[in-house]
């Protein structure tokens, strides 16, 4: 703390009381400033690097796409085995009421 006051003193000894309320707003714009530039930069790069991954993957999915057909194949010659845990399948056959006449007729009348 006692630098910062020793190098206000100092300014205003060398600066001048009438001239350093300006610099100090020159300096605090340049600073903020500075900051925008740098925060825009670092996003700036953030996206490129995004840009980057996205055409690498695509890039290699051009040069090699036997990988994905390979384990496409794969999937499709493998055969369907049940495991010894799983349960057996079991088709019951659902009994449905036959319509009589006369929900026929009633269907058919105009309402």
């Amino acid at each position: 703390m006692s630098e910062i006051i020793f190098l206000a003193v100092l300014a205003l000894i060398v600066i001048g009381p009438k001239e350093l309320p300006e610099l100090a707003r020159t300096l605090g714009r340049f600073l903020n400033e500075l900051k925008r530039s740098t925060d825009s930069m670092g996003d700036e790069l953030k996206q490129q690097m995004r840009l980057d991954k996205l055409d690498k993957l695509n890039m290699d999915t051009i040069r090699n796409p036997q990988p994905q057909q390979a384990q496409q194949n794969e999937a499709e010659q493998a055969p369907l085995t049940a495991s010894a845990d799983a349960a057996p399948i079991v088709e019951e056959q659902l009994e449905f009421p036959q319509a009589t006449t006369d929900d026929k007729s009633e269907e058919q009348k105009p309402s």
